[in-house]
């Protein structure tokens, strides 16, 4: 029987399967389904609770897998007129030769400056670098606008760090005060964004996704189901 269950701010179906074990077995595949295999005398809240208790082993896998799929599939290639989201609004690349390897947004163009317009490897690199650096300064500004409404229950303001993730958005560390942020996440609408913000940040106050936790983000932030259905409906490119 399929289940939905959210791990780290994104729904993981998992296929439940009853047998005569003495444990309950998690399997993460390699085409990014998971499989779940219980005793019968074990409840499906006490299963759902091992896997939140693995959530981090699951997304872990699943990252791993999706970016293995990643690599087999067409990366974007950032050439002259190609499409690209930035904060859910679409532009067009624009190639330039120049001494610098630089992207920067002009009206409805991201002018990628290159030494080398024609090396993939290097218009990839730079709009890497342009969207991660897009994603920091966002995520930052959310922080200081966010954090005053945690500060007095305890929540530090913490260190922001961006990385490439590909099976979630962001993850909270809360012994080390520390969030990060997909880089990727910053193709989508900022409302989006916020609601990731918002979904980390709370972390530091609830460590995983029990029912104290979604109360307390419905109590900061009411309308997060429908900023992270918004978000899951991508592909953002």
């Amino acid at each position: 029987m399929k289940h939905v269950l959210v791990l780290g701010g994104h729904p993981i179906e998992y296929e439940l399967t009853r047998k005569r074990v003495k444990n309950i077995n998690i399997r993460v595949r390699a085409d990014g389904t998971v499989g779940v295999s219980a005793p019968n005398r074990v409840s499906d809240r006490a299963v759902e609770e091992i896997l939140v208790r693995r959530g981090e082993f699951i997304l872990n896998a699943l990252e791993k897998f999706a970016a293995q799929t990643r690599q087999g599939n067409r990366e974007p290639a950032y050439d002259q007129g190609d499409a690209v989201c930035l904060l859910g609004r679409k532009y067009l690349i624009r190639l330039q030769e120049g001494k610098k390897n630089r992207a920067e947004l002009e009206g409805d163009e991201i002018l990628l400056q290159l030494r080398n317009p024609s090396s993939g490897e290097l218009r990839k690199k730079t709009m890497e670098d342009f969207y991660k650096a897009q994603c920091l300064a966002v995520t930052t500004e959310l922080c200081r606008g966010i954090h005053p409404h945690l500060e007095p229950l305890g929540v530090p303001f913490p260190e922001i760090k961006v990385r490439s993730m590909t099976s979630r958005w962001g993850s909270c560390k809360p012994s080390d005060k520390r969030v990060t942020f997909a880089w990727q996440l910053v193709k989508a609408p900022v409302e989006c964004v916020e609601y990731v913000v918002w979904h980390e940040l709370i972390h530091f106050l609830h460590l995983n996704h029990s029912p104290a936790f979604y109360g307390c983000l419905e109590q900061f932030f009411p309308d997060w189901k429908a900023r992270r259905q918004r978000l899951n409906s991508g592909p953002w490119p």
